[in-house]
């Protein structure tokens, strides 16, 4: 299988990781009126609309759990010993961290958030497993 097809949701899920930065830029810089106010965000947090800091949550987010997802697809990528499935979860994964985003930035329920990271930490053991014990 071609390593392109397994580092394709890896690209796409950093472009999604520009795009909310984008968003959270628009949205600081919207409503600072000193740059300097951005020192430290605990100084400017709560002049900040709700949103821009859920935003701000997510794009921190988008550097914690997918640290993980990188290494281990990129490690199966090296190894270069892969099925379709491992495609397939690497898009499910990535396609779950967008959907994650989504639900931060718009009703931010915490179960269905829960919910997803959870999915996304079990798709990312089950990558990583299937190199050990099931090749």
């Amino acid at each position: 299988m071609d390593q392109l097809a397994l580092l394709t949701p890896v690209l796409v899920l950093i472009i999604w990781t520009f795009i909310i930065f984008l968003i959270m830029a628009f949205g600081r810089v919207s409503f600072m009126n000193n740059p300097q106010d951005a020192a430290e965000s605990k100084d400017y947090r709560d002049h900040l609309p709700a949103w821009v800091n859920r935003t701000a949550d997510n794009y921190n987010h988008l550097f914690e759990q997918p640290v993980a997802f990188y290494a281990v697809t990129l490690s199966i990528a090296l190894i270069n010993n892969f099925d379709s499935l491992v495609v397939q979860l690497a898009w499910a994964y990535a396609l779950i961290r967008v959907i994650h985003s989504l639900v931060q930035l718009s009703i931010n329920i915490v179960l269905v958030r829960f919910f997803l990271f959870a999915s996304g930490w079990l798709i990312i053991a089950f990558m990583a497993f299937s190199q050990i014990f099931l090749n």
